[in-house]
């Protein structure tokens, strides 16, 4: 990219979506350490985006979906970024090769995105381009022909009458804040509803602190 592409654009915030396939997740930790200094600065790194293929006038996040989830949390109503004219393929070759650079992949995201990207590209010309090997790729392509309904079946159903549960309960706006980012971070990352999520932290907890053992 030239310093004629790289220009700095204002976009609303709300006309950002995250690519589905992004397999990038940053731990809590350093999550609430980016947010802090991005309180703090006003500071951080651009996100890459391209215009949406699907949704006129709007954007696809490339790089940059953990920044994003921050701002939303630090309510911003507009995101700095640099535009890339991008097709699906290139879209997820940069999803594979740029989001490792921070945050840890999310296994399952990985595999899902790899097994695309090999519709597009042979195992040889993808394993000069990623991290992964050609006996690595060569593997996740005979696993990614394996019949899926076979692989699904080894998943617990959820069970017919887990009925919802309303919980209700007053935090602070700080508080408020982190609980929406660690929330919308578990869902996004595990494809979770928020209540969902919540169940996951409290099941984590207790495990960590062997409650009631």
């Amino acid at each position: 990219m030239d310093a004629k592409e790289a220009v700095i654009h204002n976009i609303p915030i709300e006309l950002l979506e995250e690519h589905p396939e992004n397999s990038n997740a940053m731990d809590v930790r350093t999550l609430t350490k980016v947010k802090r200094h991005i309180q703090q600065t006003n500071r951080y790194e651009p996100l890459t985006v391209r215009p949406h293929p699907l949704r006129g006038g709007r954007y696809q996040v490339i790089n940059g979906h953990n920044r994003l989830r921050i701002l939303r949390s630090l309510n911003h109503h507009t995101v700095r970024c640099v535009i890339w004219d991008l097709d699906d393929a290139q879209t997820r070759l940069y999803l594979a090769t740029l989001n490792r650079l921070s945050g840890r992949e999310v296994p399952e995201r990985r595999a899902a995105l790899l097994s695309t990207l090999l519709g597009s590209y042979g195992t040889e010309e993808l394993a000069m381009l990623l991290p992964e090997d050609k006996t690595e790729l060569e593997e996740l392509e005979r696993l990614s022909s394996i019949d899926q309904e076979t692989l699904f079946a080894q998943v617990r159903p959820i069970l017919d009458d887990d009925s919802p549960v309303l919980l209700s309960f007053m935090v602070n706006r700080g508080d408020a804040q982190d609980i929406e980012l660690v929330l919308d971070f578990i869902s996004r990352s595990r494809n979770l509803s928020k209540g969902q999520a919540l169940g996951h932290v409290a099941r984590l907890f207790l495990e960590k602190e062997k409650v009631g053992s």
